[in-house]
């Protein structure tokens, strides 16, 4: 595989990320140097540093005189982390309140559901519509820690996505998922922008509850 010399770490982040989020490289499964390195036809730094991105994104676990493994989730790994998740989307939701310009969020959500629901109504998607659907999702729920106002907030959530995305790239792409995933962004959406803040950021913990739900049967 030929890469960009300049940012070697950068591409071979970004493929193994992607690769693992998309279940490409399954869960529990051993990365070596040797196998990395035959792959991207580079040295071990680029590799090393890529590796040690994806430890910090919680993606892979590095044991010592074992070496790199994908993160393996349990049912407990995986409510928990749903219910974690919903408990920071919720207070991302509380703290955005403090944002002078409510109208600016409520905008951009707006274009979000609307842009979900256009692609909602098609019986049939193609996979572009598909991945289209999946970055407007996961920007409604990221939208709320750009304006919380919050470092440590949006921190300790992004480790924690990148986990989440590994199940929900499977169920977002199913119709009915998508379904009941636009009409409860749609009613937080409507509870926000009408002032209504607590019952929106309720909404939301019950929103991942749910979705925690399609994450399970994908176990």
């Amino acid at each position: 595989m030929t890469l960009n010399k300049s940012t070697l770490s950068e591409q071979i982040y970004q493929i193994l990320r992607s690769d693992i989020l998309n279940r490409k490289i399954p869960m529990g499964e051993k990365l070596t140097l040797k196998n990395l390195q035959t792959r991207f036809e580079v040295s071990s730094t680029p590799i090393r540093e890529a590796l040690t991105r994806l430890t910090e994104d919680g993606l892979v676990n590095y044991y010592s005189n074992v070496g790199v493994n994908v993160i393996s989730l349990s049912k407990k790994d995986l409510t928990e982390l749903y219910q974690f998740m919903g408990d920071l989307d919720r207070l991302a939701i509380l703290y955005s309140e403090a944002f002078p310009k409510r109208e600016l969020i409520c905008r951009e959500l707006d274009t979000i559901i609307s842009q979900t629901s256009v692609i909602e109504k098609k019986e049939l998607l193609l996979p572009e519509e598909i991945s289209r659907w999946i970055e407007y999702s996961d920007r409604f729920h990221l939208l709320f820690y750009d304006y919380c106002s919050n470092t440590r907030l949006t921190h300790a959530a992004e480790k924690l996505r990148s986990q989440l995305t590994i199940f929900s790239n499977l169920y977002e792409t199913k119709l009915q998922p998508q379904k009941e995933i636009n009409r409860m962004h749609t009613d937080i959406y409507h509870a926000y922008c009408e002032g209504r803040i607590r019952e929106a950021a309720d909404l939301m913990k019950t929103h991942l509850e749910h979705s925690m739900e399609y994450a399970l049967e994908q176990l």
